[in-house]
């Protein structure tokens, strides 16, 4: 693994479990066993490791995500793993990370949250377009939209959300939001597909 791979990976998991602002570059040097010199070699501030850290993990993410499709017999039973996976990593991740994004790299979080730079909506319009090719979503309905708005429903699960902070389980959200959502997008043979995993596990 190249230096900067290095750096990417282990600064991402820092400020995952403890926040960005308390993970500073002599911390992550000791923490690597590098020079603060050979980080900054690298990347010119915070900010830009920051936006190489979210494209990482995102093709990283939506690499597994392509496997979970091609590995599962429906597209219904590879959601169900996504969202498994979702659920698995967001307990993995400090609130303090989004906070800290938002106050302290402004600009960064705006690229995280916008549609067509880091944020990607890639992983569920192929979920879409190939449940529509299998009988699962009605025909009638205009993915675009159905897209945009299974992504406007995930801002209901971040940390600084009234849901999460009021103490609601992500795993609970899930089956009182997603779930209802993608029977009322699916034809009877999605909606059976979908009742025959069950709630969803957490």
């Amino acid at each position: 693994m190249e230096i900067r791979e290095r750096i990417i990976t282990e600064a991402g998991q820092l400020f995952i479990k403890y926040g960005v602002r308390s993970i500073t570059m002599d911390t992550l040097a000791e923490n690597m066993g590098i020079s603060k010199r050979t980080i900054y070699e690298n990347f010119k501030d915070k900010d830009e490791m920051l936006i190489e850290i979210i494209q990482y993990f995102k093709e990283y993410q939506l690499n597994e995500a392509n496997e979970i499709f091609e590995s599962s017999e429906n597209v219904v039973v590879a959601l169900f793993r996504l969202l498994n996976n979702m659920v698995n990593t967001m307990k993995q991740v400090n609130p303090l990370f989004f906070h800290d994004m938002k106050k302290y790299h402004s600009e960064t979080f705006k690229k995280f949250q916008d549609k067509g730079d880091i944020r990607d909506h890639t992983i569920t319009k192929r979920m879409l377009k190939e449940g529509l090719e299998q009988g699962i979503f009605r025909k009638e309905l205009d993915l675009e939209i159905v897209n945009l708005t299974i992504h406007e429903l995930f801002i209901l699960f971040s940390p600084e959300s009234n849901l999460t902070s009021s103490g609601y389980h992500r795993g609970a959200l899930f089956n009182n939001i997603i779930i209802p959502y993608l029977l009322g997008i699916s034809t009877d043979y999605g909606r059976s597909l979908i009742e025959n995993q069950g709630p969803f596990s957490y």
